[in-house]
C-alpha cells in the first residue's frame, strides 16, 4: 500500500498570495474559511488524476452517488488531516429535485453543466487555522504525485503576485421582473394559506457580462466578504465562486453536523444602528419561526440515518454577523448509523432544507411551479470528500458560475405566511450586497 506523507509549510495570517501561485494549474480548486472565526480548514489542489461528470438526462442518481464512493481511493492510517486525498467538486440542487421527481429547465448559460462534478486528487495543502498550521498532504496514489509535490513546494515558497484582471463589463441583473416576482409571490402565499406547505423557499436569478478571470474576482470579494465555507472551483465547463456562510452537512468519524442559516437582517456601518439591528433580528418572532421550521426539518432528515435518540439541537438561532448581513444560525448534530456510508448519508439529507422550506419535497414542487430556470449549482453543494470516510460541504448560496464571459447569481429567502413582498423582495438584495459592492 502507498504511504501518506505530510509536508509542513509556513503558515501566514493571509494565504490568498499561496494561494494565487497555484491558481492557474489544471483542476485548481480552493475551499477557504475566509473567516476563520467560524470555519477551520482551507483546502486547495489541482492536477486532478480522475473526474465524475454526471450529465442531465436520463441518469441513475443512485448509481452517480455509488460510482463516486467507488473512485474513492483507499484509506490510509496514520494522520488526522481532514481531507487524506479523494474527490472535491460540487453536486448540483436539481440532483435532489430528480431524486424527488421533480424537473425543471436550465437556463441557457448553464444548460450544458453537469449535474455532478466531482475531480479526484492524490495531493492537498490543507492549512489549520485553529492550530496555524500548513500541511502538504500526498497520498501517493499515482505515480506522479512525487513529482508534482516538487512543483507545489517551489509554487508556495515563491507565492504569487496578483496580475490578473477582472472588470464588469455589464452589470447584474434580475432575470425576472418586479411584477413577476410579485405574482409568484402571492401565488406562493396562497399556496401557504391553503395548508400546501409552511415555507417556501423562492429564488430569483441575476446576470452580469464580464471581461478578465474570476479568480480576480474571487480575492476582490472575499478580502472584504469573509466567510466560513467559501470556494472556488477551475472547473471544465466553468468557474465557480462561492461565498457562503452556511455549511450544508459533515461527517467526521460517525458525528454529523448540519449548520442551517434562516433569519437575516441588513447591517448598518454606524456602530449604534448595527446594533439595534442585531436586537430586531434576535427579537422577530417570524425570523425565529422560520428558523425552528427549518431545525425540526433537519432533525427528521438526520433521523432517517442517526443512532436512536443521537440527535441533538446544539444552538438555536444564534447571531452571526458577516459583511453586509446578520443571520440566525441553529446546529444540529447526530451520531450515523453503521449501515450507511459516508456519501448514502449525505444523500439523505440533500437538499439542504434551509433553500428548500418545509415540508421539503413540497416546498421543492412549488418552487418548480414558479421559478423560472432550474438552481443549477447554487443550493446545491461543495464540497470534499475524503478516502477516510470524513466529508464537509457548504450549501451553495451567494454562488456565482462565470463562463463564457457571462456571470450568473441567484438570490432568495423563505416565504412564510405572514411574509411582507416587498420585504422579501429586499431581502435577496440584502444578501447578494456583499458581492456586488466590490464589483
Amino acid at each position: 500500500m502507498s504511504k501518506l506523507t505530510v509536508i509542513p509549510l509556513i503558515y501566514h495570517d493571509d494565504l490568498i498570495t499561496n494561494y494565487h501561485a497555484l491558481a492557474d494549474l489544471p483542476g485548481f480548486v480552493l475551499l477557504e474559511s475566509a473567516d476563520s472565526r467560524l470555519g477551520r480548514y482551507d483546502i486547495v489542489s489541482a492536477y486532478p488524476y480522475d473526474n465524475l461528470k454526471v450529465p442531465h438526462g436520463s441518469v441513475d442518481l443512485n448509481e452517480a452517488f455509488n460510482k463516486l464512493e467507488r473512485l474513492l481511493p483507499p484509506a490510509q492510517p496514520g494522520s488526522d488531516l481532514p481531507f487524506q486525498g479523494g474527490g472535491i467538486g460540487y453536486i448540483a440542487y436539481e440532483v435532489g429535485a430528480k431524486l424527488a421527481g421533480i424537473e425543471s429547465i436550465s437556463h441557457p448559460v448553464l444548460s450544458d453543466m453537469p449535474l455532478i462534478d466531482v475531480s479526484f486528487y492524490d495531493w492537498a495543502i490543507i492549512t489549520d487555522h485553529k492550530t496555524r498550521t500548513v500541511s502538504l498532504m500526498a497520498a501517493n496514489h499515482c505515480s506522479e504525485t512525487a513529482l508534482l509535490v516538487n512543483e507545489i513546494r517551489q509554487r508556495w515558497c515563491n507565492r504569487g503576485v496578483a496580475k490578473h484582471s477582472f472588470a464588469l463589463s455589464k452589470a447584474f441583473a434580475p432575470l425576472i421582473k418586479w411584477p413577476e416576482y410579485q405574482h409568484a409571490f402571492e401565488t406562493i402565499h396562497h399556496d401557504l394559506t391553503q395548508g400546501r406547505a409552511y415555507q417556501v423557499n423562492y429564488t430569483q436569478p441575476f446576470v452580469a457580462q464580464y471581461q478578465g478571470d474570476p479568480w480576480r474576482m474571487y480575492q476582490q470579494v472575499r478580502n472584504k466578504n469573509r466567510v466560513p465555507f467559501s470556494a472556488f472551483l477551475r472547473l471544465d465547463s466553468a468557474d465557480v465562486l462561492s461565498f457562503s456562510p452556511e455549511r450544508f452537512l459533515l461527517m467526521d468519524d460517525s458525528q454529523l453536523l448540519t449548520s442551517p442559516i434562516k433569519g437575516s437582517i441588513k447591517r448598518s456601518e454606524n456602530p449604534a444602528d448595527d446594533q439595534r439591528l442585531k436586537k430586531t433580528l434576535l427579537s422577530s418572532s417570524k425570523n425565529r419561526a422560520e428558523n425552528i421550521m427549518i431545525v425540526d426539518l433537519l432533525r427528521n432528515d438526520l433521523g432517517k440515518i442517526a443512532l436512536t435518540g443521537s440527535v441533538n439541537v446544539q444552538s438555536l438561532c444564534e447571531l452571526q454577523s458577516f459583511s453586509g448581513v446578520h443571520h440566525l444560525v441553529s446546529h444540529i448534530a447526530a451520531q450515523c448509523r453503521e449501515e450507511f456510508t459516508p456519501l448514502q448519508a449525505f444523500a439523505a439529507c440533500f437538499p439542504g432544507g434551509s433553500i428548500t422550506g418545509a415540508p421539503k419535497q413540497e416546498a421543492m414542487r412549488i418552487i418548480s411551479e414558479h421559478e423560472p430556470f432550474a438552481r443549477g449549482i447554487y443550493c446545491g453543494s461543495i464540497g470534499y470528500f475524503s478516502s477516510h470516510g470524513r466529508f464537509d460541504s457548504n450549501l451553495a448560496i451567494r454562488t456565482v458560475v462565470a463562463r463564457e464571459n457571462t456571470l450568473y447569481l441567484a438570490a432568495g429567502g423563505g416565504i412564510v405566511i405572514d411574509s411582507n413582498c416587498e420585504d422579501e423582495y429586499a431581502e435577496c438584495y440584502t444578501k447578494i450586497k456583499a458581492i456586488l459592492s466590490e464589483l
